[in-house]
């Protein structure tokens, strides 16, 4: 019917059809199918008398649309049987696929090989340079410790001793990257030039082009008492191996508790089985002691060596508003009478007002006027 829907004779089939009957006549299922494409009961005007009464199944419009949603459905149900379905008549009209084609737009456009060609070029950068920092970090050779103890309020900034301990040579072409990286975009900015689109793997790349590899890694772990353990540690290293070489740095009471190290805030222990690259803490991080139930020991906190050097604790340091010497109130110095909000005279007030009469007497400043 699909090939020649104009032909009427290919539109109708006799039920008592011998091999009509044994594919499809039946099959209850067969022949609801059939009517659901638009077949009804027809008479035979071939047959004689009440023979040909609904002696046919018949189509008298041809419904393209339903046909060609009949063929797939039948075509989709052979291909789960695992039989191979006929293919649709190549002369017929096809509103199923035009429709495809016409509302689906990527199924006949294609990609320029050039552009495919970039695109994959691109990916394979990413990846490679992404291969080669995760091995310049693995490939780094064994470093000592230097473990050092110091107060927290007399030790260097963390940045110096990061900067320091980095090699001259790196540290200058990292700087010189970045540098050049940031005039780069700010032209770019000025011109116009960040309009032009870019993909996700071009921006990736770019990125991974201008940051820089941190080989070791410095931690500080400050204790309660603000004393500090400065240790250097391989960034591949993970948390359960720099917990292994921190222990023996550490006293004995502190090593019978259940003590860890964390970043706050927000509180994050150090997990054992993350690296300090993945973790972040590449090239250096603050971190903190802690221990396990509340419990805590006296100090000192670390190994006899390394306590002897921290030496006595220094003064408490003041704040960059803080006085520099004892602070006295109002009412000592005799500006005030000592007045609580509400004009209740406080108890102290005769006192020092006293105190200020005896400081005239002998010469000091006299007390202010109060309204």
């Amino acid at each position: 019917m699909l090939g020649a829907p104009e032909e009427p004779k290919k539109r109708r089939v006799k039920k008592a059809n011998e091999t009509f009957h044994r594919k499809v006549g039946r099959f209850a299922a067969g022949v609801d199918f059939l009517r659901a494409c638009g077949f009804v009961d027809s008479d035979d005007p071939d047959a004689e008398g009440d023979a040909g009464r609904g002696a046919l199944l018949s189509m008298p419009v041809a419904y393209m649309m339903r046909l060609t949603d009949a063929h797939h459905t039948l075509a989709r149900a052979a291909q789960e049987a695992g039989m191979q379905p006929p293919p649709l008549p190549g002369s017929s009209f096809n509103p199923y696929m035009s429709n495809m084609q016409a509302s689906d737009s990527t199924r006949t456009a294609k990609a320029p090989d050039s552009w495919k060609g970039e695109a994959d070029r691109l990916r394979e950068e990413v990846k490679k340079r992404q291969r080669e920092m995760r091995d310049k970090v693995e490939a780094a050779p064994p470093i000592d410790m230097r473990p050092s103890a110091f107060w927290q309020a007399s030790g260097r900034r963390l940045e110096e001793v990061i900067r320091d301990a980095a090699p001259p040579d790196e540290d200058r072409a990292a700087d010189n990257a970045l540098l050049q990286s940031q005039v780069a975009l700010a032209k770019a900015a000025i011109n116009g030039a960040n309009s032009k689109f870019e993909s996700a793997d071009k921006r990736r790349l770019a990125e991974l082009s201008h940051k820089r590899v941190h080989e070791f890694c410095v931690l500080r772990v400050v204790c309660p008492d603000k004393s500090v353990l400065q240790a250097h540690f391989r960034s591949c290293e993970r948390g359960e191996r720099v917990l292994e070489l921190l222990a023996p740095l550490l006293s004995p009471e502190v090593r019978q508790l259940g003590w860890y190290v964390y970043q706050s805030p927000p509180m994050k222990r150090l997990s054992p089985k993350e690296t300090l690259q993945a973790a972040g803490l590449s090239p250096g991080a603050n971190m903190y002691l802690g221990f396990e139930g509340g419990a805590r020991p006296p100090p000192p906190y670390f190994e006899s060596s390394l306590a002897s050097q921290l030496g006595p604790p220094p003064e408490g340091a003041r704040g960059v508003n803080a006085a520099a010497g004892p602070t006295l109130s109002g009412e000592a110095m005799g500006w005030g009478t000592g007045k609580k909000l509400g004009g209740t005279t406080s108890a102290a007030a005769p006192a020092a007002a006293a105190a200020a009469e005896s400081r005239a007497d002998d010469g000091g400043p006299a007390p202010m006027e109060t309204s």
